[in-house]
């Protein structure tokens, strides 16, 4: 097996090193000492080991091994391979991925995707409280959001961190909960306060960073910038979060899987206001976004995220366009907008969720599955991908993996929330764990007729086939007046082909499963005396 590691191919049996832009020269020792070290990704290889593995039956010094070393890290990013005094030498890059040494895409994979969702040793926890909008005006609101969910992003690319999900640390937004009870709840060993004042050209960002024990102040700053060095704040924000948590900013801004931002402020505000309303599930909604992600890609070809959430979009909109002839074309726009996301930046963990979704939809499992798994690779601490991965690996048959992804979402995601609880409700029915999926339907949206479906589902498998068929009219309807124009009047076979085409189970056993316990015959019979009538 070759291994995939950030934008780079250890192809192992070649013993050739790939990078982005070709094959890398690479000595034999050093790429020796690259395999040992991806081997043993989570651990300090020491000297002596690194001795027995790459010089067997040899006597070298030191010297000899730190010049490869040397050598091995001029090839690759900056802060990929650290030495841990007094005891060898780490690999700290994006986690490493096995793959199919025949797919340079990595569109087979063997092995648990379990190994590749695992967030990193949560030794310092820190959630981003909100920033406060202080520049007098609403309709800014979304920048101030913008700017924290992009700085709980970048925090979360730092493997040392645990960075608390937007949604959990939202909940404070508005609020004067006290910072130690914050801590408590999130489970947080520091929290980021801030605010953001944009008026015209000029910009302030403030921030200061405080330690939920003892409430203590440890470290606040102001910057004043024109608009145009945004993004310059930005990075130096969380260069300075960093230093004052983990005490070595250098290792750590080196160690951080780099991402390429838009260098247009105009296509950055556009792609912000997309994600602010990007929750409206309804086709007005979606397409509103969709023409904001659009005329930031036409403003910036080159913005990754803006593609990457195009895709999105596409599949959205795909959703909520049930019986539509044009579906196909839809997913296959999805799908050249994800591609192309990932084409700008292969470091991008978004751009590769967004693949694997696209290949979901187009049935296309292992590209899915591959997919997945680098993205979490890139970024194994963002609760948002987490919990959609858990949704997909149940789709994909995975469900350990589907299980593990869940538990670790609801680590990041201490907080929860409907979206939440309904994929872990879907993923226990899916695995035929049906009481403890009972718990979390209690929690889960009552609005989707999917959800309203698969709650149905779960209490015809209780028993209960009475509330069973009551949730599956429920479903119906709230489909009739979402997305067909018109209320109870919809035919159940017109449902049921949207259900499974939105939710695209890999094995025939698992969709053969679901809906074997949808509450159908009543269903049918009550939709032909409706038509009779």
């Amino acid at each position: 097996m070759d291994i995939h590691f950030g934008h780079y191919r250890l192809k192992r049996a070649k013993r050739q090193l790939l990078g982005p832009d070709g094959p890398i020269e690479l000595p034999a020792r050093c790429f020796d000492i690259l395999g040992t070290l991806l081997n043993k990704a989570e651990s300090v290889v020491g000297k002596t080991e690194l001795f027995d593995s790459v010089w067997p039956d040899m006597v070298v010094g030191d010297n000899t091994l730190q010049v490869q070393v040397s050598a091995l890290r001029k090839a690759l990013d900056p802060g990929m391979i650290v030495t841990v005094h007094g005891r060898g030498y780490k690999y700290a890059g994006p986690r490493p991925v096995e793959v199919d040494p025949d797919d340079f895409d990595g569109s087979e994979l063997h092995g648990s995707l379990t190994t590749a969702i695992r967030p990193a040793d949560r030794k310092t926890t820190i959630a981003v409280l909100s920033f406060s909008n202080m520049s007098g005006d609403p309709d800014q609101e979304y920048f101030s959001d913008g700017i924290t969910e992009d700085l709980i992003t970048e925090l979360s690319r730092y493997r040392p961190l645990a960075v608390v999900s937007r949604h959990s640390s939202a909940c404070f937004k508005g609020t004067t909960v006290d910072i130690k009870e914050i801590g408590s709840r999130l489970g947080a060993h520091y929290v980021v306060e801030g605010s953001v004042r944009k008026i015209g050209a000029s910009v302030r960002v403030t921030a200061q960073l405080i330690e939920t024990v003892t409430a203590r102040h440890v470290w606040a700053e102001r910057y004043d910038r024109m608009a145009r060095d945004l993004f310059a704040v930005h990075d130096e924000l969380v260069r300075r979060l960093v230093s004052a948590i983990v005490g070595q900013v250098e290792q750590h801004t080196e160690i951080r899987a780099k991402t390429k931002r838009s260098e247009s402020l105009d296509a950055y505000d556009l792609w912000l206001r997309a994600m602010h309303g990007s929750d409206v599930w309804t086709l007005n909604g979606n397409a509103a976004c969709e023409r904001l992600l659009e005329e930031a890609i036409n403003k910036d070809p080159m913005f990754a995220r803006a593609h990457a959430s195009l895709a999105f979009c596409h599949i959205r909109t795909s959703q909520m366009s049930p019986g539509s002839p044009n579906i196909r074309k839809i997913e296959e726009a999805a799908l050249r907008s994800a591609e192309q996301a990932v084409r700008l930046d292969a470091a991008e963990a978004r751009a590769h969720h967004a693949l694997g979704w696209s290949h979901l939809y187009l049935g296309e499992f292992e590209r899915a599955r591959s997919r997945f798994a680098i993205s979490a690779s890139l970024n194994p601490n963002d609760a948002s991908l987490c919990i959609d991965r858990a949704l997909a690996l149940a789709f994909l048959g995975e469900q350990n993996a589907a299980d593990e992804a869940a538990e670790i979402a609801a680590i990041l995601h201490p907080l929860g929330g409907d979206w939440f609880s309904a994929v872990r409700a879907i993923v226990h029915v899916t695995a035929r764990r049906y009481d403890a999926a009972e718990e979390y339907f209690a929690l889960a949206p009552r609005t989707w007729p999917d959800i309203l479906a698969f709650h149905a589902a779960n209490l015809t498998y209780l028993g209960d086939r009475q509330r069973a068929s009551e949730l599956m009219r429920q479903a119906l309807e709230r489909f009739g007046l979402l997305w067909c124009g018109s209320s109870p009047a919809v035919q159940y076979e017109d449902f049921i082909g949207w259900f499974f085409h939105v939710n695209m189970f890999r094995r025939r056993e698992d969709r053969e499963h679901v809906d074997a316990g949808l509450p159908k015959a009543d269903l049918i019979a009550a939709g032909r005396h409706d038509a009779q009538g």
